[in-house]
């Protein structure tokens, strides 16, 4: 996590952002230490809303297991009141939404929403001009 480093983002750069995330080929209590180094770095507490991306190969989250995915991240949410949208198909396996940073996002966990308010990429100039 890098976050528990000298190169961590300011915390300044998680004002107002949607934290997306997912976890590939770890375990679960990874996925809760992350998490805790994010809320005592204080990122947790500046972000809008989370998107969480569907495990894959996670020991620990297996269908049937506790605590769940969902647990784990309510859990460490605590009494913050984000929106917060799981199993989302972005990260490393599978079909995945591809995730722009650095640009306005609309969350809406309710109806299961994640839209984007402004282009991701910006048309290339026009050789013969």
């Amino acid at each position: 996590m890098v976050q528990a480093t000298p190169f961590g983002l300011p915390l300044e750069a998680f004002d107002g952002a949607v934290l997306f995330w997912e976890e590939f080929g770890g375990q679960a209590a990874y996925v809760w230490s992350y998490l805790q180094i994010m809320r005592h770095a204080g990122i947790l507490d500046r972000i809008a809303g989370m998107v969480v991306g569907v495990p894959r190969d996670v020991i620990g989250l297996e269908p049937g297991a506790s605590p769940t995915l969902r647990e784990i991240v309510l859990d460490v949410l605590g009494d913050r009141d984000i929106p917060v949208l799981g199993n989302v198909e972005v990260g490393h396996a599978g079909p995945n939404l591809p995730m722009p940073v650095g640009i306005r996002v609309g969350l809406d966990a309710e109806r299961r929403t994640l839209s984007l308010l402004e282009p991701a990429v910006v048309p290339a100039a026009d050789p013969a001009s």
